[in-house]
């Protein structure tokens, strides 16, 4: 029987439990103990909200957990018993206090989803290169100043949210990731970007707003599927030519930069529907050339 426990009040000890059978019958109440006495059924267990400093340590004793929900709590670690639970597919950690993450992270092996965002993380273990099942990975809103090479093991990982950090590079080992699809990098410090960034041939979103990038790679031109790009709030005074050879591009953002032209090469790209470069430094003629060269494109100058 598959067992889903939400609790429901905020002291955990005699804690009343719901729990819900793959049959849609009306849950059951009973205290998180109680529930804890035939583990081997429990799949899910909710202890969203119930403002938790600690996690209990019965939550080990659940050797077929499959996801573990303790978001929007006031935890500040993780017990590193956690990472005993095989068969975890699905960690919510987000909206929490936590200074660190279990060095042991990458047993994990079946972790499919990690959420760690809104936290006060300043790093993430290299054990995470363990977690070579994940495809989803969140680590918004932390303290974040740089991320481990180990990264670039993940070679499943589909999705990464590594926005609003203290970013100043990026792993070189970020080129081996050639199963993303979507990155958000914005609101960080980056400086500059690793020139294997070209490599990811599956990459269709990628948001590097507000940095401080004074140059895109020339490699980014081999991000074959990208169809949405923003650099906004850099410091960019071109873009790279190797631009034109992104035949998906649908929408450019560069505003509030230092650009005075798009690169002609742009006009290779008959599936550009939106340029927004509002707050550049074009010139008139300018804008006329990169209107002429994309007819069928929305320009948004002001």
């Amino acid at each position: 029987m598959l067992l889903i426990l939400s609790v429901a009040l905020q002291a955990l000890q005699g804690n009343t439990c719901l729990a819900q059978a793959t049959s849609g019958g009306p849950p059951a109440a009973f205290t998180l103990a109680e529930a804890l006495r035939r583990p081997a059924g429990i799949r899910e267990l909710n202890l969203r909200g119930q403002g938790l400093e600690q996690l209990p340590p019965s939550v080990v004793q659940l050797p077929r957990l499959r996801q573990l929900l303790v978001h929007e709590n006031h935890l500040r670690h993780l017990p590193e018993e956690v990472t005993r639970l095989d068969s975890l597919r699905v960690l919510f950690a987000n909206k929490n206090a936590l200074l660190d993450l279990p060095p042991t992270l990458g047993q994990l092996r079946r972790l499919r989803q990690l959420q760690v965002d809104q936290n006060l993380l300043a790093e993430l273990p290299p054990s995470i290169g363990g977690l070579d099942s994940l495809g989803f990975l969140l680590v918004a809103h932390n303290n974040l100043a740089s991320l481990p090479e180990q990264l670039g093991q993940l070679s499943r990982l589909e999705y990464f949210d590594g926005s609003y950090n203290q970013l100043l590079y990026l792993p070189a080992s970020l080129g081996q990731l050639r199963a993303l699809r979507y990155v958000y990098l914005n609101d960080n410090k980056l400086q500059r970007l690793p020139d294997g960034l070209g490599a990811l041939g599956r990459l269709q979103e990628l948001n590097l707003a507000n940095n401080q990038l004074e140059a895109l790679p020339e490699s980014l031109g081999g991000c074959q599927q990208l169809r949405m790009l923003t650099v906004s709030g850099n410091q960019l005074r071109t873009l790279p030519k190797s631009l034109g050879r992104l035949r998906k591009l649908e929408i450019l953002i560069a505003n509030d930069n230092q650009l005075r032209a798009l690169p002609r090469s742009l006009g290779r790209l008959k599936h550009l529907k939106t340029v927004i470069v509002k707050r550049n430094a074009f010139t008139p003629e300018a804008r006329r050339r990169a209107e002429a060269a994309l007819p069928g494109t929305k320009f948004y100058f002001q």
